[in-house]
């Protein structure tokens, strides 16, 4: 009897012990994985792994709007987004950020046919805050924090360029640009043309995301003319690329403009300036020479009323030598032509115009910008109305 109760001990406390061990991972339960309020779905389940947490990098990166690569030659994972790359290579704790070396805690690997890798890394290499709960088990990528926190540092910088333009300080205004910016003597020379005018510089930021080292935005700038010489109203839209310099705060490293919207308002069509009427006659000269120029075909006249610094000196020079008279027919009119501005060496002139060359007629309306060179009224630039 002694032995057979040593026996059902022995058993009773193998059962126990192996229901003791076996509980912590019934209920630990799937980790769940979040980017800001969306669960991201993957196939297979996360694994935690010596308190590492491993994903599938393929849901992880389209989540995180990264572009995937998987090369199986070499098993190498990259992910892509604007000027950010991440690469990790299965069974190597070497990863790349941005062609910078890292070393992981433990290496990527396979399981079960799928590729995962670890989650904090992916998510923190691109700019993103993770947090773990361990009550509920579910990690949360914080993208909307991170942008918040982004949007503000680009209007912090835009906001330094307004007060910088409005007072045409130019270190200032360049103070928001990175030293190391591809474009930053370009952006400078820029502002110093602006500057030679009088105009209100106002600015709005939008659409700005987190990429790691970089954070993207669109933005635009008004500038508004308040006195000075003439200049288009418009809006400027820029896409920038912003990074941090060696003192770590956040600079305009990139800006690409790729839209400009003008402001024409009624103030500007309804206004009757006095004009002395000889340079009223010689204005309209000036626009009566450019539509017999395109009439007759006679390129030397054409050229002879378009300002040398305007953007059309070019434009019209290269289409007449290469046959724009033996492709397309002229015959321009006016209807109505009324100085609209007019200041110092600047004039501004409503037109009304139409073109039947080719039978159907075709009615345009434009606001011409002339200004006046060595004497002569010349057309420094159109812009067409809608």
């Amino acid at each position: 009897m002694k032995k057979k109760i040593s026996l059902l001990a022995i058993a009773f406390l193998f059962l126990f012990a192996s229901a003791t061990q076996a509980a912590p991972a019934k209920n630990q339960g799937n980790i769940r994985v979040y980017l800001d309020n969306q669960e991201i779905k993957f196939q297979a389940a996360p694994i935690m792994k010596n308190g590492v947490t491993f994903v599938q990098f393929r849901p992880l990166f389209q989540a995180l709007d990264y572009k995937v690569n998987w090369n199986s030659g070499n098993k190498q994972v990259t992910g892509t987004y604007l000027d950010q790359k991440l690469q990790m290579t299965i069974g190597r704790k070497t990863a790349y950020v941005n062609g910078a070396k890292t070393t992981l805690q433990i290496a990527p690997f396979t399981q079960g046919g799928n590729t995962l890798v670890p989650l904090r890394f992916v998510a923190e290499a691109t700019g993103l805050p993770v947090k773990w709960d361990s009550k509920s088990r579910t990690i949360k990528i914080d993208r909307e924090g991170a942008i918040d926190n982004a949007t503000d540092e680009v209007k912090k910088l835009y906001h330094a360029i307004e007060e910088a333009g409005n007072a045409k300080k130019l270190d200032a205004v360049m103070s928001a640009f990175h030293p190391k910016s591809p474009v930053f003597a370009e952006i400078q020379e820029n502002y110093q043309n602006q500057f030679k005018n009088d105009l209100h510089v106002s600015a709005d930021v939008w659409e700005v995301t987190v990429a790691g080292t970089s954070i993207h935005a669109y933005t635009s700038v008004t500038l508004e003319r308040t006195s000075g010489p003439f200049a288009w109203d418009a809006t400027l839209h820029y896409e920038n690329l912003l990074k941090k310099d060696a003192s770590g705060a956040w600079k305009i490293y990139d800006l690409s403009h790729y839209e400009t919207e003008y402001l024409v308002g009624d103030e500007l069509l309804e206004a009757h300036p006095e004009v002395p009427e000889a340079e009223q006659k010689a204005i309209v000269a000036t626009i009566d020479t450019q539509s017999k120029g395109f009439n007759d075909e006679n390129g030397p006249l054409l050229m002879s009323v378009i300002h040398p610094e305007s953007a059309f000196h070019e434009m019209f020079r290269t289409s007449i030598a290469e046959g724009i008279f033996d492709e397309v027919n002229f015959n321009l009119k006016s209807v109505e032509l009324r100085t609209v501005f007019f200041q110092g060496e600047d004039a501004v002139v409503y037109a009304e115009e139409t073109d039947d060359a080719d039978g159907e007629i075709i009615h345009s309306t434009s606001l011409y910008w002339l200004k006046k060179t060595e004497g002569k009224w010349l057309i420094y630039d159109v812009l067409e109305l809608e």
